[in-house]
């Protein structure tokens, strides 16, 4: 059970805080003054802190300085709760070491959310020290074993070469890859590990042929901080990226210890490698989870609140047109043409967050897409050619007719904005996805696939990796929430999205949904509800 230790000189606070992270199953320690949660601290460290800024004596700030000095809490994760939303405030905070601000009032979602991710990215990083200091003990019990061969070696040319054999074979059959230097800063050796993840020979990366796989970017930082720890004697430990053999730039931490012969003679340094880019990508992925689990929680509750206000506003701006008698002002009519905007917003924020699913029905994908011909022709450019490539007799879907609706509108108006006033091309095909094509898919799970293509300017490769990030546009007008409402309805349909864009050759969208064979298993055909997930 992780442990929450929250400090607050209010008990109103102390006791709202105790109740949600205890219903959430956290172990709760209470303390309303900084010196007893130091004291805390000292007795058993906590996974989290969370604490207010205003405390009577040592305040906030000063508990957070005073806690990063002791080494054993200095990692724990510490977020700020106040009500004091002055941004100095909350910059003095972060630069005092807090990982996160949360203000007063706060949503319960929104502090458990933020709870989560912390005690999550606590834990990923507490993950990859254990595994650091795992290589680390290998390599020091390694160099250790190394240095006594090298020793040995000068004491006879007989027991040279024997100790030479036997310092490669444990060095080829390490876990990570070796390198060697000699005192003129220049390498000497490198461990088959090392060869084989380069795809290099030893006589390229002799001396400092192994720079050249070094990404160029990084390469006069990554030389720079080795010549100056080689000409201090010193360890270090230094992070890079580097080629692998399949051209694949990977990020590599490697580190090097000095040899220094018995008589006190400095030999060079040897170094290991290891490669930490998934370690890397996993800690990202989560708090990329982390992130747009959160901002699902904000929008949800923005979009709650504002359909509300939107609904009020809307129903007095008809009360005042009925009282009018038939003399509305073209300010009423504004008022309700913008509301009535508003809460399209609005419906949009919580379909992206998941409150708006609606009821689910058996559905022919291509006979609803042909429904919507006359429709979807008016919203292209007229230089526009609208091409429809429908495969009868598809298997049926579990889904929401206007929700799907929604998507291809969403994704025919993208792909007439994409061709502007030039001549162009939409495509729109259904068909069943050709067995083997589904690599993200359900094993076993046969999928309708629903393409969109245009020939407009198409999209650069940082571009696409954001398009279904809430609030992104290219766009001079629009708020970017059409694709990210086309990826949440997708994926509450159980289905997955491929995108594939080249700069002035366009863009195409593949959505694949499950055939409804497989996912109404156990639920009459035509009832009207789907199977539960």
């Amino acid at each position: 059970m992780q442990t929450i230790l929250v400090v607050d000189d209010e008990s109103e606070s102390l006791r709202l805080l105790s109740d949600i992270l205890s219903t959430e199953g956290y172990q709760v320690r209470l303390a309303d003054t900084s010196e007893l949660a130091l004291a805390f601290v000292e007795a058993e460290l906590p996974d989290l802190i969370l604490v207010d800024v205003h405390l009577p004596g040592i305040d906030g700030f000063e508990f957070c300085r005073r806690l990063k000095r002791l080494n054993r809490a200095a990692a724990v994760p510490v977020i700020f709760v106040s009500a004091s939303s002055d941004v100095n405030t909350t910059v003095r905070g972060l630069a005092m070491g807090a990982v996160d601000y949360l203000l007063k009032p706060f949503r319960r979602e929104e502090l458990l959310a933020r709870v989560r991710t912390h005690l999550e990215l606590g834990r990923l990083r507490g993950q990859l020290e254990t595994e650091v200091e795992l290589r680390t003990t290998e390599l020091r019990a390694a160099v250790e074993q190394l240095n006594q061969e090298i020793v040995e070696r000068s004491q006879a040319e007989s027991a040279l070469r024997e100790s030479e054999q036997r310092f490669r074979i444990m060095a080829d059959t390490a876990p990570v890859s070796i390198w060697i230097s000699g005192p003129d800063k220049l390498c000497t050796f490198f461990n088959q590990s090392w060869l084989e993840f380069t795809g290099r020979t030893i006589e390229q990366e002799l001396g400092e042929g192994w720079a050249e796989g070094v990404l160029q970017d990084a390469l006069d930082r990554c030389l720079g901080m080795y010549r100056a720890q080689f000409d201090l004697r010193r360890p270090f430990k230094m992070e890079y990226r580097l080629r692998r053999n399949d051209g694949e730039y990977r990020w590599i931490v490697d580190q090097g210890v000095p040899r220094i012969a018995p008589g006190g003679k400095f030999l060079g340094y040897i170094g290991s490698c290891i490669d930490v880019t998934d370690i890397r990508r996993v800690q990202e992925e989560a708090l990329a989870r982390a992130r747009v689990e959160s901002l699902r929680v904000l929008a949800g509750g923005i979009a709650h609140d504002f359909t509300n206000l939107m609904s009020t506003i809307l129903a007095t701006a008809e009360v005042a047109e009925i009282d009018m008698a038939g003399r509305a002002s073209s300010e009423i009519q504004t008022i309700k043409a913008v509301a009535e905007q508003a809460v399209d917003i609005a419906r949009e924020l919580m379909i992206y967050a998941g409150q708006d699913k609606g009821t689910l029905e058996l559905l022919d994908l291509s006979q609803l897409v042909g429904t919507m011909m006359e429709i979807l022709k008016t919203s292209v450019p007229k230089r526009c050619v609208l091409k429809v490539d429908l495969q009868k007799n598809l298997p049926a879907i579990w889904g929401n007719a206007t929700h799907i609706r929604q998507v291809l509108m969403n994704l025919i108006i993208n792909a007439a904005e994409a061709i502007g006033d030039r001549e162009g091309t939409v495509q729109i095909s259904t068909s069943v996805l050709a067995a083997g094509k589904e690599p993200r898919g359900v094993p076993g799970t046969t999928y309708l696939s629903l393409e969109v293509t245009d020939t407009g300017m198409g999209m650069t490769e940082s571009q696409e990796s954001r398009i279904f990030d809430p609030f992104f546009t290219t766009k001079d007008k629009g708020h970017g929430l059409g694709l990210a409402v086309v990826q949440g309805i997708v994926h509450s349909h159980g289905g997955f999205i491929d995108v594939a864009s080249e700069p002035g050759r366009g863009t195409t969208f593949d959505i694949h949904f499950p055939c409804a064979e497989i996912h109404a298993s156990g639920s009459p055909a035509g009832n009207g509800s789907a199977p539960a997930p």
